[in-house]
C-alpha cells in the first residue's frame, strides 16, 4: 500500500493524488488504513479549519470551564439557554466550516464517511455501543478508584423538563451529525493526508484529544474518559469506512440520558 508520506508537497489549490482505500482487515486498520480514494486539493480554509479543531477548540473549552463543579452548577441554571441552544447553534456552524471546507477541497463530504447509509451500519452501532461501554464502565471504575471520577453534578445539565427533553433530542442528533463530522470524519481524514503521517496513531491521539476536551466540564476523570471514548469511535470509523455507524451510536448514547434513573 503506498505511503501517503511519499506523496509530493503541494502549494495552495494544487491537485494531489487520491489517496489509496481503507484496508479492512482489523489488524492493519491503525497501521496502514487509509480514507477512501477522493481528489484532494490543498487550500488555506484545510488549515484554518484544522487550527481550530485542533487548537481553538480545546483551548476555548477548557479556559472558559474554570472549576468544573462549579460550571455545572452555574450551567444547569438555565440548561435550554446556557448549554442547549447555543451548543446546537455552534455546533451546526461548525458542520458549515467543514462543509465548504471540502468544498474548497472539491472532495466533499464523501470523502469524510458521508456515504449512503445501509442496514449494517444500524447494527455496527448497536455492537459498537454494545462493547465500548462496558469498556467505558470499567474504565470509570478505574478513574473512579483514583480520585478522577466524573462530578455527580453532571446529572444537573440533563433534561428534566417536557422541552428540555424535546429539545434534547434535537441536541443529541447535532451532535452525533457534527461531533462525528468533525472529530472523525475530517480531522482524523485531514492530519493523516496533510500531516503525511504514516500511519492513523497520530490523528487518532490528536483528534480524540481534542474530542475530549470538548468535555472538559466533567472534570479530568470526563476528559480522560471520553477522549477515549473517542478513540472507539475513530477505530469503528476506520473499520466501517463510513461515519453513520459513528453518528448512529453517538446519537442513541446522548439519546438514552432521557432514560437514566434519576431523570423525572
Amino acid at each position: 500500500m503506498t505511503d501517503m508520506s511519499e506523496i509530493p508537497d503541494k502549494h495552495d489549490g494544487e491537485e494531489m493524488p487520491p489517496p489509496p482505500e481503507i484496508d479492512s482487515q482489523p489488524s492493519t486498520i491503525i497501521q496502514s488504513a487509509e480514507p477512501p480514494p477522493m481528489s484532494f486539493r490543498r487550500s488555506h480554509l484545510s488549515y484554518f479549519t484544522l487550527f481550530f479543531l485542533v487548537i481553538l477548540w480545546p483551548a476555548s473549552s477548557i479556559l472558559f470551564v474554570g472549576d468544573p463543579t462549579e460550571a455545572l452548577k452555574l450551567l444547569s441554571l438555565s440548561p435550554i439557554y446556557f448549554i442547549y441552544l447555543p451548543t446546537i447553534v455552534i455546533q451546526w456552524l461548525i458542520f458549515a466550516l467543514i462543509f465548504l471546507t471540502t468544498f474548497r477541497e472539491q472532495t466533499g463530504l464523501g470523502d469524510i464517511g458521508f456515504k449512503k447509509i445501509r442496514i449494517i451500519d444500524f447494527l455496527w452501532a448497536i455492537a459498537f455501543l454494545l462493547g465500548s461501554n462496558l469498556i467505558l464502565s470499567l474504565l470509570a471504575v478505574l478513574l473512579k478508584s483514583i480520585n478522577l471520577e466524573i462530578p455527580g453534578e453532571i446529572e444537573l445539565i440533563l433534561p428534566k423538563t417536557f422541552a428540555e427533553q424535546i429539545l434534547w433530542v434535537f441536541l443529541s442528533l447535532t451532535a452525533g451529525i457534527c461531533e462525528e463530522a468533525a472529530f472523525r470524519g475530517y480531522l482524523i481524514t485531514r492530519i493523516k493526508i496533510i500531516g503525511k503521517t504514516k500511519n492513523w496513531i497520530l490523528p487518532i491521539i490528536i483528534a480524540s484529544l481534542s474530542f475530549g476536551s470538548g468535555h472538559a466540564y466533567q472534570g479530568v476523570g470526563g476528559f480522560i474518559l471520553i477522549s477515549i471514548y473517542g478513540a472507539m469511535f475513530a477505530l469503528l470509523f476506520l473499520r466501517t469506512k463510513t461515519l453513520w455507524p459513528c453518528i448512529i451510536a453517538h446519537f442513541f448514547q446522548d439519546f438514552s440520558a432521557l432514560f437514566y434513573p434519576y431523570q423525572r
